[in-house]
């Protein structure tokens, strides 16, 4: 999983202004990178001049290869995070409010990022450091290493019950004939399988 780009914006409805960026591009040849650091940005500045103050959003990229998450404050502060598709979107938004919060707190009252015309190239190094610090999400996010300790023993007890089940057999037929369970249980388990909402290890 990577966190390829980090973009702060001023959000403007014709088009939002540049105020800081950092890149993580080092997997692409030296030549390539100036190229994709190009389209990353069209990409990015294009998500946020369409959020409006006040969303949070996620779009795909490149035929679903990328993704672009998008974070806008009501005072029109609009924060970009690019991706592939595997970094995880609750990494991505936790980095975003972050950067978001230390980049108001940074530049309070300072009148270039009020109202700016042009893309600006502010002196913020806080942004290299939240693209280095996230690239690792499970050390920022604790809970993301619980979810993932979850999947796994998910997995686990699916391969379990797949290999406790003689050939041939299905664990709805078998369900039907227990003694443990009754009519209004194995009702219940066949709405949310059909629903998807909760006994998926099955």
């Amino acid at each position: 999983m990577r966190l390829i780009a980090l973009h702060v914006y001023k959000w403007n409805e014709t088009e939002a202004v540049l105020l800081a960026a950092a890149y993580e591009l080092n997997m692409l040849w030296f030549y390539q990178r100036s190229v994709a650091r190009d389209h990353v940005l069209h990409n990015s500045r294009l998500v946020a001049t369409r959020m409006k103050p006040g969303q949070r959003g996620c779009i795909d990229l490149e035929e679903g290869k990328a993704k672009c998450y998008a974070l806008c404050t009501p005072d029109k502060l609009c924060v970009t995070a690019v991706t592939d598709t595997e970094y995880p979107e609750r990494a991505a938004f936790g980095v975003l409010y972050e950067l978001s919060l230390d980049f108001i707190k940074t530049f309070k009252g300072n009148p270039a990022v009020i109202s700016p015309k042009d893309d600006l190239k502010l002196e913020y190094k806080k942004i290299e450091e939240f693209l280095a610090k996230w690239q690792k999400p499970e050390e920022n996010d604790k809970l993301i290493v619980i979810e993932k300790e979850l999947q796994s023993v998910t997995e686990m007890m699916r391969k379990n019950l797949e290999d406790m089940l003689k050939k041939g057999e299905k664990l709805d037929e078998l369900m039907e004939k227990s003694k443990d369970l009754n009519g209004i249980s194995i009702s219940f388990y066949k709405k949310a399988k059909k629903n998807n909402q909760c006994c998926s290890l099955y």
